[in-house]
């Protein structure tokens, strides 16, 4: 369990740094505690079950001014670094990718370091390693084939420069394929499973295209654990299960969970530019350095998702009702 008076978190209200928040608060953290860094208008619909939210801050982290005088005035000791853009195939525009995730990153730190941290968290991504014919392990070159990946990587050694220089607490966990509760119903998993409790058909892309999945509560105890143990010759990890699943081992463990089949509609997505055909965290350091690994398969993850799907489906039926009103007006 974390020690700690001020947490500030970026990106609190998306996928990852929501769950993380939801950790913190069931640990017995005290909500007022809990800073979180949002866009403006962002819908905090993955909070709002909460009985007392964290504090909420509508803060741009291109604008240095701004994201210094609020770390000055909450003066936080643990940085959890989720806001990202660029993950989605709708965020493409490329000078919002570099801005939000290279120099955002740089704004925060530079705030964070005049006031002084016990721990900064960046979060990179699995995407920073490119093309690779092997587990990827933290020590490897990156090789980006994508803006997003470039822009990860930038800040990922902006972060290890800082730390190795100034002796600072300041890491990196680079996530792989992230599923679990909350996540956007647009994901492959959501998909699966709310296409499966719907008796809908699921958009596929190609059953061979392979991924290494985590269950995000494990993700979230490897954020907690690099907090908590702060090691000092260590300074990225990977976020991953350390298996390689392909969309075919998804879609057949999932069915596992159903006693009606599910309707896949293979080749209805549109692949990446580019597709590996190795994809599977080293997970070597993480376990050495953090005595960290995984708690989840992926039949396992799948099975908790599945019930918490079941228990929450409303949840996502703002998402349906955007999807029919875009649909209207395309047709209009």
């Amino acid at each position: 369990m974390i020690m700690a008076k001020t947490i500030l978190i970026t990106g609190g209200a998306g996928f990852i740094g929501a769950n993380l928040v939801r950790e913190l608060i069931n640990q017995g953290t005290d909500p007022l505690c809990i800073h979180i860094i949002t866009e403006k208008n962002t819908n905090l619909w993955r909070l709002t079950s909460q009985a007392q939210l964290p504090i909420i801050h509508e803060m741009n982290l291109e604008n240095f001014a701004g994201i210094r005088s609020l770390v000055h005035s909450i003066r936080p000791h643990i940085i959890f670094h989720l806001a990202s853009y660029g993950g989605f195939p709708d965020q493409n525009d490329q000078k919002t990718i570099f801005n939000v995730n290279f120099l955002g990153t740089v704004n925060l730190l530079n705030a964070c370091k005049e006031n002084g941290f016990n721990c900064f968290i960046n979060t990179g991504s699995s995407s920073e390693y490119g093309r690779k014919n092997e587990p990827l392990k933290e020590s490897m070159m990156p090789e980006p084939v994508s803006d997003y990946a470039v822009a990860k990587v930038a800040a990922t050694q902006y972060c290890l420069k800082e730390s190795l220089f100034y002796s600072l607490p300041i890491y990196t966990i680079r996530p792989f394929s992230v599923y679990g509760d909350y996540e956007m119903p647009t994901r492959l998993i959501p998909s699966l499973l709310i296409g499966g409790l719907q008796s809908q058909p699921i958009k596929l892309s190609a059953p061979h295209y392979v991924r290494d999945y985590i269950y995000v509560q494990d993700l979230v105890s490897l954020f907690l654990a690099v907090a908590e143990k702060r090691p000092q010759n260590s300074f990225i990890f990977n976020g991953g299960s350390g298996v390689q699943s392909s969309i075919l081992d998804v879609l057949t463990t999932a069915q596992g969970l159903f006693s009606h089949d599910l309707h896949g509609i293979w080749n209805s997505q549109t692949p990446r530019p580019w597709e590996p055909t190795t994809w599977v965290a080293d997970g070597s350091t993480s376990l050495h350095v953090l005595d960290w690994q995984p708690r989840h398969t992926l039949a396992q993850g799948l099975e908790k998702s599945l019930a918490w799907y079941r228990n929450n489906i409303s949840l996502y039926a703002h998402f349906e009702s955007l999807k029919h009103a875009q649909q209207h007006n395309a047709q209009s």
